[in-house]
Protein backbone atom coordinates (compact mmCIF):
# COMPACT_ATOMS: atom_id res chain seq x y z
CA UNK A 1 0.00 0.00 0.00
CA UNK A 2 2.35 2.46 -1.21
CA UNK A 3 0.19 4.43 -3.27
CA UNK A 4 -0.17 7.93 -3.64
CA UNK A 5 -3.69 8.70 -2.09
CA UNK A 6 -5.71 11.61 -1.41
CA UNK A 7 -7.35 10.91 2.14
CA UNK A 8 -9.50 13.58 2.69
CA UNK A 9 -9.81 16.44 5.57
CA UNK A 10 -12.00 14.68 7.69
CA UNK A 11 -10.15 11.70 7.68
CA UNK A 12 -7.15 13.69 8.48
CA UNK A 13 -8.93 15.12 11.44
CA UNK A 14 -10.36 11.89 12.48
CA UNK A 15 -6.82 10.30 12.81
CA UNK A 16 -5.19 13.14 13.83
CA UNK A 17 -7.24 13.31 17.30
CA UNK A 18 -6.57 11.74 20.40
CA UNK A 19 -7.65 8.26 21.34
CA UNK A 20 -11.31 8.29 22.94
CA UNK A 21 -11.49 11.37 20.93
CA UNK A 22 -11.57 10.24 17.31
CA UNK A 23 -15.14 9.05 16.84
CA UNK A 24 -18.63 10.74 18.63
CA UNK A 25 -20.85 8.33 21.25
CA UNK A 26 -24.48 8.09 20.46
CA UNK A 27 -26.24 10.40 22.75
CA UNK A 28 -23.54 12.78 23.75
CA UNK A 29 -24.08 15.47 21.28
CA UNK A 30 -27.71 14.78 21.23
CA UNK A 31 -29.95 18.29 20.56
CA UNK A 32 -31.84 19.01 23.69
CA UNK A 33 -35.80 18.08 22.79
CA UNK A 34 -37.61 21.24 21.64
CA UNK A 35 -40.59 22.19 23.40
CA UNK A 36 -43.55 20.33 21.75
CA UNK A 37 -45.43 22.66 19.12
CA UNK A 38 -49.24 23.60 19.20
CA UNK A 39 -51.39 21.37 17.15
CA UNK A 40 -51.92 24.91 15.42
CA UNK A 41 -48.42 25.49 15.07
CA UNK A 42 -47.78 22.18 13.65
CA UNK A 43 -50.95 22.54 10.85
CA UNK A 44 -49.46 25.37 9.89
CA UNK A 45 -45.70 24.55 9.48
CA UNK A 46 -46.47 21.62 7.52
CA UNK A 47 -49.31 24.10 5.03
CA UNK A 48 -46.58 26.27 4.46
CA UNK A 49 -44.24 23.30 3.81
CA UNK A 50 -46.88 21.76 1.06
CA UNK A 51 -47.55 25.12 -0.41
CA UNK A 52 -48.28 24.48 -4.32
CA UNK A 53 -49.49 20.94 -3.55
CA UNK A 54 -52.32 20.27 -5.85
CA UNK A 55 -53.87 17.76 -3.52
CA UNK A 56 -54.11 20.01 -0.54
CA UNK A 57 -55.10 23.30 -2.74
CA UNK A 58 -57.94 20.45 -3.46
CA UNK A 59 -58.49 19.43 -0.22
CA UNK A 60 -58.85 23.02 1.51
CA UNK A 61 -60.84 24.13 -1.30
CA UNK A 62 -63.36 21.56 -1.37
CA UNK A 63 -63.10 21.04 2.83
CA UNK A 64 -62.33 16.94 2.39
CA UNK A 65 -61.28 16.52 5.53
CA UNK A 66 -60.50 12.39 6.55
CA UNK A 67 -63.23 11.51 9.12
CA UNK A 68 -60.55 10.78 11.86
CA UNK A 69 -59.78 14.86 11.70
CA UNK A 70 -63.66 15.66 12.08
CA UNK A 71 -64.24 12.97 15.04
CA UNK A 72 -60.90 14.41 16.70
CA UNK A 73 -62.01 18.11 16.45
CA UNK A 74 -65.90 17.41 17.64
CA UNK A 75 -64.26 15.23 20.57
CA UNK A 76 -62.22 18.17 21.76
CA UNK A 77 -64.86 20.89 21.14
CA UNK A 78 -67.29 18.31 23.71
CA UNK A 79 -64.49 18.16 26.01
CA UNK A 80 -63.93 22.24 26.60
CA UNK A 81 -67.42 22.51 26.55
CA UNK A 82 -68.35 20.05 29.72
CA UNK A 83 -67.58 21.29 32.98
CA UNK A 84 -64.49 19.81 34.85
CA UNK A 85 -66.16 17.46 37.73
CA UNK A 86 -64.20 17.42 40.86
CA UNK A 87 -63.06 13.98 41.57
CA UNK A 88 -65.13 11.93 44.39
CA UNK A 89 -63.62 11.72 47.93
CA UNK A 90 -62.40 8.69 48.94
CA UNK A 91 -64.83 6.69 52.16
CA UNK A 92 -63.28 6.03 54.95
CA UNK A 93 -59.36 5.44 55.80
CA UNK A 94 -57.47 5.02 52.94
CA UNK A 95 -56.47 1.59 51.78
CA UNK A 96 -53.69 0.75 49.91
CA UNK A 97 -50.08 0.01 50.48
CA UNK A 98 -49.02 3.45 52.45
CA UNK A 99 -51.18 3.49 54.91
CA UNK A 100 -51.18 3.36 58.53
CA UNK A 101 -50.48 0.30 60.67
CA UNK A 102 -53.48 -1.03 62.56
CA UNK A 103 -53.22 -0.98 66.07
CA UNK A 104 -54.46 -4.25 67.33
CA UNK A 105 -51.27 -5.34 67.65
CA UNK A 106 -50.74 -3.00 70.50
CA UNK A 107 -52.64 -4.91 73.05
CA UNK A 108 -51.26 -8.42 72.91
CA UNK A 109 -47.69 -6.21 73.34
CA UNK A 110 -49.14 -4.46 76.67
CA UNK A 111 -50.53 -7.91 78.02
CA UNK A 112 -47.21 -9.62 77.54
CA UNK A 113 -45.22 -6.46 78.74
CA UNK A 114 -47.10 -6.77 81.82
CA UNK A 115 -47.14 -10.64 82.66
CA UNK A 116 -43.09 -10.49 82.23
CA UNK A 117 -42.86 -7.29 84.57
CA UNK A 118 -45.40 -9.25 87.34
CA UNK A 119 -43.05 -12.34 87.00
CA UNK A 120 -39.98 -10.59 87.32
CA UNK A 121 -41.19 -8.56 90.47
CA UNK A 122 -42.27 -12.21 92.15
CA UNK A 123 -39.33 -13.68 91.14
CA UNK A 124 -37.47 -10.89 93.10
CA UNK A 125 -39.43 -10.77 95.90
CA UNK A 126 -39.20 -14.38 96.18
CA UNK A 127 -35.42 -14.38 95.87
CA UNK A 128 -35.41 -11.62 98.91
CA UNK A 129 -37.38 -13.58 100.88
CA UNK A 130 -35.06 -16.78 100.50
CA UNK A 131 -31.75 -14.97 101.03
CA UNK A 132 -32.79 -13.16 103.87
CA UNK A 133 -34.25 -16.18 105.61
CA UNK A 134 -31.37 -17.79 105.60
CA UNK A 135 -31.79 -20.31 102.07
CA UNK A 136 -33.40 -23.02 101.12
CA UNK A 137 -34.16 -26.11 102.98
CA UNK A 138 -33.64 -29.20 101.71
Amino acid sequence: MTGSYQVSSGVRQRLAAPRGHRFSRPGTNRQLAAPPESHQDRQERLLRQMEGNPHLAYRLQHHAVPHWAKATRQRRERVEREPRRPAPLPHGPARGRHRAPRQWWAWPAVAISIALLFTHSQAESLGEAVFQGGGLVI
